[in-house]
């Protein structure tokens, strides 16, 4: 080694040795070139982990800005409908239309008439000292049997219900028409022909919901006492929000429902 490199000599079988001679510098090149390649695979690695995670965030807020544009096309449709109404006279449409997203139009104020002490005494002894109305059956309020609320927030559809003797079978698809989440519950009422209203005994969370879009109800409750399948009018169904304003009441005819 006076000249400096280094002799690599290696024999085979039947074969006469060879050697090679090499410098220092050229393994030391090697090596560090060897070494230079790792680094270079290694930050290709991290480079190619860091463009997949940016592209997962993009893709996440891809996700939210449609979900964004989705509600807001929602909420123009809803604007664009108001302001169909507003240009109509329809002064009871526009009311239901703007008590359905929570607003309370100043002429629904000014037309919803006060009682006054002396109205509520009257109220109060009407029963006691004057006759019943004749128009009217005695024992029960056709309104209450018969009237229908639809508020616009929530669509019940497909009402099906079938009765034996103990108890009654019930579904019916609610749907939210709300821009955003709505939560309430619900109340079943069995009619007789008779015009009585005996509340259903359903389960603690058969009829509550939190819906966002779409969801069925199926479920059964027992029968109410008193009531015989055969004197069976139909069944009411009450809906109301999370404050417990009444949005959804509809009677649905027993004969209709099965």
């Amino acid at each position: 080694m006076s000249s400096g490199k280094l002799n690599l000599i290696w024999f085979r079988d039947e074969q006469p040795a060879r050697r090679l001679r090499l410098r220092p510098a050229w393994i030391r090149a090697a090596t560090y070139f060897l070494m230079l390649m790792v680094l270079a695979a290694a930050g290709g690695a991290f480079a190619s982990y860091q463009f997949w995670r940016r592209s997962q965030q993009m893709q996440n807020e891809r996700r939210e800005v449609e979900k964004r544009l989705s509600e807001t096309l929602l909420k123009l449709e809803r604007l664009q409908n108001i302001e169909k109404l507003l240009q109509t006279s329809d002064q009871s449409e526009l009311s239901q239309l703007l008590a359905g997203i929570g607003v309370e139009t100043p002429g629904a104020k000014a037309l919803a008439p006060t009682k006054t002490s002396k109205d509520s005494k009257d109220s109060r002894e009407l029963p006691k000292n004057a006759p019943a109305d004749k128009d009217k059956p005695a024992g029960f309020d056709l309104e209450d049997i018969l009237g229908k609320v639809d508020l616009g927030q929530v669509g019940v559809e497909n009402f099906r219900a079938k009765v034996d003797a103990k108890t009654v079978s019930y579904a019916f698809d609610l749907s939210n028409l709300m821009p955003q989440a709505l939560t309430g519950n619900g109340q079943l009422m069995a009619v007789t022909r008779t015009g009585g209203v005996f509340p259903v005994a359903t389960g603690k969370d058969d009829l509550a919901f939190s819906i966002q879009r779409f969801k069925q109800v199926s479920s059964q409750a027992p029968l109410p006492s008193g009531v015989e399948p055969g004197n069976l009018f139909g069944f009411r169904m009450v809906l109301t929000n999370g404050s417990g304003k009444a949005i959804f009441s509809e009677t649905y005819p027993f004969s209709q429902a099965q």
